[in-house]
């Protein structure tokens, strides 16, 4: 009797905190990029610009993160063009696109991510690298990748019938 309560308890302590584990975060790698990037994801995001433009969207503006250029805390949606541009998006959830030359962006979480790069004189687009993947070029066409744990994606089955 005394074993059927101790393992109630211990089920009645660990199933409320397995519901409360968070996805694990992964992490998406941009360096010296040219073209255009968009991330959409949570988690936190770090990212310089040489010269061009990002446009910040904080998609969860009543938490208690906003996002930052130049280290000055910015409103729900931010944006800026020019030179030697930084930016910070400590937490929460957002959308990034970044248009230009010379892009390094750091993110940690999870989300998907657009890369679209444009070559320069010599064919250089920038390097791209997801969770401890080598660093690859940025690619020319538009192509969608997922970085950290994957959304969760219902899959239809159809009955077989005979």
């Amino acid at each position: 009797m005394r074993l059927l309560l101790v393992g109630l308890a211990v089920l009645a302590v660990s199933v409320p905190l397995g519901w409360g584990a968070t996805q694990p975060a992964g992490s998406l790698s941009i360096e010296d990029g040219r073209g255009t990037v968009t991330l959409q994801g949570k988690g936190i995001v770090i990212g310089r610009l040489d010269r061009g433009e990002v446009r910040i969207v904080d998609r969860s503006p009543l938490d208690q993160w906003s996002p930052r250029l130049n280290g000055v805390p910015r409103g729900r949606t931010v944006w800026a063009r020019g030179k030697d541009v930084n930016f910070y998006v400590p937490g929460g959830r957002y959308k990034i696109t970044v248009t230009g030359a010379g892009f390094s962006i750091s993110a940690r979480g999870q989300g998907v991510v657009i890369l679209d790069g444009t070559a320069d004189t010599t064919g250089a687009t920038g390097t791209y690298a997801v969770g401890d993947v080598d660093p690859a070029p940025l690619p020319e066409e538009p192509l969608t990748l997922q970085y950290g744990a994957p959304l969760v994606v219902k899959q239809t089955v159809k009955p077989v019938t005979p």
